[in-house]
């Protein structure tokens, strides 16, 4: 089988123009397309740059704020270890008043107990005093007694001793 040569000369018919219509066409929708997919790419990475110095921003700013916090954090702890060294001083401060205070204690409980001792040497003195004065009063009653001038004893004269508590 033989194919049918070819013309020397371009022949125009409609298939012709429908193919090359249809290419043209193929080729401006397709640069649309790809125009269209440019521009929303543009688009789209400026959006996404916004984004992005947005999300910097505001990590930026939580950096500062944790900057401002480890600050604070680090104020507070410079003041607790400058705390932690009066402890040590208090706690020898408050040692040395407990031991005061036993010491202490152990001096009211012996002075008590000396208390104690005067109380009851005095309370066995005044009873002593008292049984005297009384043995006085009975004698001055009885020389009182004798010595009355009528010769007669008054009784109603020292009537009143001094008793024991």
């Amino acid at each position: 089988m033989q194919f049918p040569e070819r013309s020397k000369k371009l022949e125009w018919n409609f298939n012709t123009g429908v193919t090359i219509f249809g290419v043209i066409c193929g080729l401006v929708v397709t640069s649309i397309g790809w125009g269209v997919t440019y521009a929303n790419m543009r688009n789209d990475n400026k959006d996404l740059q916004e984004q992005i110095l947005d999300i910097k921003g505001r990590l930026t700013q939580d950096a500062e704020d944790r900057k401002d916090r480890l600050r604070g954090y680090q104020a507070t702890l410079d003041g607790m270890q400058s705390r932690i060294g009066e402890i040590t001083p208090l706690t020898l401060n408050l040692q040395r008043a407990v031991e005061q205070g036993s010491e202490n204690k152990m001096a009211v409980v012996e002075t008590n107990k000396r208390i104690d001792r005067v109380v009851e040497s005095v309370g066995g003195k005044l009873d002593t005093l008292i049984d005297t004065i009384n043995k006085v009063a009975t004698r001055v009653e009885v020389l009182g007694s004798k010595i009355d001038a009528n010769g007669k004893s008054d009784k109603s004269a020292y009537r009143t001793p001094i008793y024991k508590p």
